[in-house]
């Protein structure tokens, strides 16, 4: 039992044996934040998008309705990308003579989540 709660602590990274001083059981507190939203994407065919993200780090996106293959690949490219930096590839895309596009909405709702 005491194995995989060491385990749980090394993969969540709560569980240090770095440490200079020689205190190799010394706990470390990192706070996760979670943050999740449902936008609701203007002048394109996907109706919603969902996103979570741990700390500015995208963890997941899921489009509803649109071009599946295009959202599909957006949505997993831009997974593990820090919010930042996803919004300044994704944002003022165009879709066809659209003024927006579903990966520039998805920059929208990243944007709104900071």
């Amino acid at each position: 039992m005491a194995l995989i709660s060491l385990v749980s602590l090394v993969s969540l990274g709560l569980f240090s044996c770095n440490n200079p001083k020689g205190n190799n059981h010394e706990l470390i507190q990192q706070e996760m934040i979670t943050k999740e939203i449902t936008f609701t994407p203007e002048g394109v065919c996907t109706k919603q998008i969902d996103i979570s993200v741990v700390n500015d780090t995208i963890r997941s996106v899921h489009f509803t309705r649109g071009c599946a293959g295009n959202t599909q690949g957006v949505a997993r490219l831009i997974e593990g990308m820090q919010i930042d930096d996803a919004i300044a590839k994704l944002e003022g895309i165009r879709c066809g003579d659209k003024e927006t596009s579903c990966p520039d909405q998805l920059a929208r709702a990243l944007r709104s989540m900071k």
